[in-house]
């Protein structure tokens, strides 16, 4: 069979492979042959029936049988052999079959992989947040702390410091329903408002009323799309306004710092008064502080290997975009599809460029390693300890299930890919509150 291929600057290319009558000839006599011997034909003996009746059932059907089987073979054995990469999967252009001549071109439109370089260096320098509790980051984690575990009662009228629930609906601003945006049923507290209009507004609102919130009046560190548990696609729609009609006010009386909720929180006698309540806390924001300031080093780390140049085959993959899939998309959901898709291609270009030449792998004694600590984490948390020993087999028998497999190793080869990318990336420290780096991380996603 002969090979050759075209590719444009653009990496779209088109495969064509020629295949000759004599190399699959025999195989299809062969099967011709066979289907004598076992077809059953009104008026013949079984095996009996005149070869020529055979070829003119059976003979088209075995040939493009054969030449499909044949050109499979060969396609993939043509890209392994020449070492070509490719996105997607090869598409066959149309054409009709002449089943008498002697040689037939089929030809397969093809994206390739581009070829990838990437800065990784520590001489590369990346923000990376220094982030050390203060004493109001401890205020307010033991305020958090006495109002979750306090005593909760229904009032009809709020105070400071009160919750109020209700309804959001996505509005504009002067009110208007947004079609098709989503319906939220959340509270939040008053302490989490900073507009004083808005803060009058609410005391006033009686139960079964509305008003119409504007977010920018929530304190810069709340995220009332976060508490609703809005998606992307649910955050696609928002407009910064909601109509919030107001259902229930609760009062939440603070529990006492005393003994009692000191062993409810760390277990009996662990912690004895305020000041290692105080020493705990700050050891846990230590812990979440350096896990976020790591997340937004990896996130800016990718914002920048984001910015390498290299060209994809868009118009192959437009078109491959409209057969793949258990439901293909037309060519106008292609096209506004295609941002987030080249975006999200590229990446994941760039994610495996980086998996192969730093041998970033998940080998099956790591990954049993990763779950059994994740059934541990996940047992604790019903107030249940266990040792490695106890859990392993139960990560084991987990890992048995494909899909869970799957996506633990997915999991843990993030956690790899993000311990890659703090040590080979240089740091350009900055001393920080916590306050002000969610600022910051804020401002970059927008």
């Amino acid at each position: 069979m002969n090979a050759h291929w075209t590719v444009d600057a653009d990496l779209n290319a088109r495969l064509t492979l020629t295949i000759e009558r004599s190399e699959y000839a025999e195989a299809v006599e062969k099967q011709l042959t066979d289907y004598r011997k076992k077809a059953r034909i009104p008026g013949f003996r079984p095996g009996m029936a005149p070869m020529t009746l055979i070829r003119k059932q059976y003979q088209e059907p075995i040939t493009a049988d054969e030449i499909n089987k044949r050109l499979q073979d060969e396609l993939y054995a043509y890209l392994e052999r020449e070492k070509i990469d490719i996105l997607g999967q090869p598409l066959p252009v149309a054409g009709d079959l002449d089943f008498s001549a002697d040689s037939h071109s089929f030809e397969f439109d093809l994206g390739v992989a581009p070829q990838i370089e990437l800065e990784v260096s520590d001489k590369v320098k990346i923000p990376f947040y220094v982030l050390e509790p203060n004493e109001k980051d401890l205020d307010k984690e033991v305020e958090n702390l006495r109002q979750r575990y306090g005593a909760m009662s229904e009032v009809e009228t709020a105070g400071d410091d009160d919750l109020f629930y209700g309804h959001f609906d996505i509005v504009t601003k002067k009110g208007e329903a947004i079609e098709g945006s989503a319906h939220k049923n959340g509270r939040f507290g008053l302490n989490a408002v900073s507009g004083r209009s808005l803060k009058k507004d609410l005391k006033a609102l009686a139960k079964g009323d509305s008003l119409i919130i504007d977010v920018s009046d929530f304190e810069k560190d709340f995220d009332i799309y976060q508490v609703l548990g809005f998606n992307p696609e649910e955050y696609a729609l928002a407009t910064g306004y909601f109509r919030f009609k107001l259902e229930q006010i609760y009062h939440i009386e603070p529990a006492a710092l005393n003994a009692e909720l000191f062993d409810k929180l760390f277990g009996e006698a662990a912690v004895t008064d305020e000041a290692g309540l105080r020493a705990k806390i700050k050891e846990e924001l230590i812990q979440m502080y350096q896990r976020d300031a790591e997340q937004h080093f990896f996130n800016l780390a990718s914002d920048k290997l984001m910015e390498t140049k290299f060209k994809l085959p868009a118009t192959f993959l437009k078109k491959w975009m409209t057969t793949a899939g258990e439901k293909p998309l037309n060519p106008i959901e292609v096209e506004a599809q295609w941002p987030n898709t080249e975006k999200a291609m590229r990446w994941q270009l760039i994610e495996t460029k980086l998996v192969k030449d730093h041998h970033i792998h998940v080998h099956r004694e790591e990954l049993i390693d990763f779950v059994t600590g994740e059934v541990i984490a996940r047992m604790r948390q019903f107030g249940r300890e266990m040792t490695p020993e106890e859990a392993q087999p139960i990560a084991v028998n987990l890992l048995q299930e494909r899909q869970q497999a799957e996506q633990y190793s997915e999991q843990l080869l993030q956690r790899k890919l993000m311990q890659f990318v703090l040590g080979a990336f240089g740091k350009k420290e900055i001393k920080s509150t916590y306050a002000d780096f969610i600022k910051e991380v804020n401002k970059s996603k927008k």
